[in-house]
């Protein structure tokens, strides 16, 4: 089998392993496109603030960082992602370790953290998270790091590493709202454990979760500033959204983690619940683990009873989900040549079915105008931001026209790709919400400008044309530009309209 006991006992394999990834990954940067989220965090790291309207600022944070290290380019933007990716495979490594030192002796510790880093590389959400820097990114490493303490403050009782998960909590909460979930996980953990409830009556689980709401006040503040915009955004918008019970939700929750975590690990997820919950008491030394994952994987899955859950939401519940699996089920993934235990073979199936769906899915990013409908986001853009830059020129330059586009998506990549990297508008040109775009508002002086207006073919958005209209005095089509697959299978139309004499909002 290929995961073989004797080669993953050695700790240096391991580093091996993570060095050669990394070398990959870094690599693999240079070849692909930005994504439409990506260059809409990169446009937050051009105007560094405590928060943003959508998210809390850490990829914002990531973003200025890569790129003030290698310039406003693809390999800047995303350098910060194989490092938080790389960081959490290290913890995953370094977690499932001291996990093994302490309650499962009979196995080589470093087997079984070896293991797990590669089950978590089996995935395709590890693959999509290690090249893509979203707030989702570093959360994912902070979830872990608050598991990590906790774990650390049982095995050591050492009450100090409070302190480092108080931390780990207030940076995943600056990464991203989700992160407050982990608060119930560990309150649940020590809630139902007879052997540990008593930590819940010492001041220092309290605060912990003072110090990471300390280190997430600038994030407060902001949204105080602003009548809570961005906790209202995430919390009773969202809320609108419920409907009854409609099995269209709950079944695409179910396909998209399908598809994030492959159908090998996808099915150990229901192993892995089943198996604890029936050895309820025997899998104790477990529950940190399954409390992990279940309060953030089971609440949301409620959730897509009676509204649309994205894919990504599920995500940190993930990293602890691995590590059971390595735990529960390391026989079934390695092979000991003095035991001779044999792979069935459908595990076997599974890991190679796995490795191949992670080779398509690097592959999907590197071929041009691949044709995956609204699935590709980032075709075109970069080839139409040069024309359409040109277009601009040909009219007296950026000080006589300005650029905008019907979304956030459209104006983040317009921007980026734009050879002077000049400010791009969204919706907000014509009365419409923009989300963030909002807060860094509308020049005066662009009254009385011409503009062109910019559209893709993408369902996500409506076109708005009539409604631009009212704004200016007339909107024409000017062009259009086609991004077809080899076939000539059409993959993005990105259409650009004339606008003349903008009037604002007071029109």
């Amino acid at each position: 089998m290929i995961f073989n006991e004797t080669f993953l006992s050695s700790k240096s394999n391991f580093y091996k392993f993570i060095g050669i990834i990394a070398i990959l990954k870094f690599a693999y940067l240079f070849f692909i496109p930005i994504t439409p989220q990506e260059a809409y965090y990169w446009f937050y790291s051009q105007n560094l603030d405590w928060s943003y309207f959508d998210h809390p600022p850490m990829a914002a944070y990531s973003i200025w960082l890569g790129t003030n290290i290698f310039g406003d380019n693809i390999f800047g933007v995303k350098f910060m992602a194989v490092v938080w990716y790389l960081l959490t495979n290290l913890l995953l490594y370094k977690t499932v370790s001291r996990f093994t030192d302490n309650y499962n002796q009979s196995v080589n510790k470093n087997s079984l953290s070896f293991l797990s880093v590669l089950l978590l590389n089996l995935t395709l959400f590890a693959h999509i998270y290690s090249i893509t820097i979203v707030p989702d990114t570093p959360l994912i490493f902070f979830w872990l790091l608050v598991i990590y303490s906790v774990q650390e403050r049982i095995i050591t009782q050492n009450k100090n590493w409070w302190f480092l998960a108080g931390v780990a909590l207030g940076l995943g909460l600056v990464s991203k709202y989700t992160a407050i979930v982990i608060i119930g996980a560990i309150f649940f953990f020590f809630l139902f454990s007879s052997k540990y409830r008593k930590e819940l009556v010492s001041p220092y689980p309290y605060l912990a979760i003072a110090l990471g709401f300390l280190i997430f006040a600038p994030v407060i503040y902001w949204n105080y500033e602003r009548g809570w915009a961005s906790f209202l955004f995430q919390s009773t918008e969202r809320a609108n959204t419920v409907r009854s019970f409609q099995i269209t939700y709950i079944l695409q929750l179910i396909g998209s983690q399908l598809f994030m975590l492959t159908p090998l690990i996808f099915a150990y997820l229901f192993k892995s619940c089943c198996r604890i919950v029936t050895n309820w008491k025997k899998e104790e030394k477990l529950h940190l683990y399954f409390w992990s994952t279940f309060i953030i994987i089971g609440g949301f899955t409620l959730v897509s009873l009676t509204s649309l859950v994205k894919m990504n939401w599920l995500l940190p519940g993930f990293i602890p989900l691995i590590a059971i699996i390595s735990v529960l089920f390391s026989k079934s993934f390695m092979q000991n040549p003095s035991q001779k235990i044999k792979q069935t073979k459908l595990v076997e199936f599974g890991i190679w079915s796995s490795i191949l769906l992670v080779m398509l899915g690097h592959l999907v990013m590197l071929v041009p105008n691949i044709p995956l409908g609204n699935g590709n986001t980032w075709s075109g853009w970069q080839d139409a931001s040069q024309k359409i830059y040109k277009i601009q020129q040909d009219n007296g330059g950026k000080d006589s026209v300005f650029i905008f586009s019907n979304g956030y998506k459209g104006a983040s990549l317009l921007k980026f790709y734009l050879p002077d990297q000049q400010n791009t508008y969204a919706e907000n040109i014509y009365g419409k919400r923009a989300l963030q775009f909002d807060y860094w508002g509308i020049p005066d002086n662009m009254i009385g400008k011409d503009a062109i207006y910019v559209r893709s073919d993408r369902t996500e958005y409506k076109n708005d044309l009539n409604e631009i209209k009212k704004y200016f005095d007339s909107v024409v089509e000017i062009n259009s530009f086609e991004y077809k697959f080899v076939s000539g299978k059409l993959t993005r139309k990105i259409i650009c309209y004339y606008a003349k004499n903008y009037k604002g909002k007071n029109r």
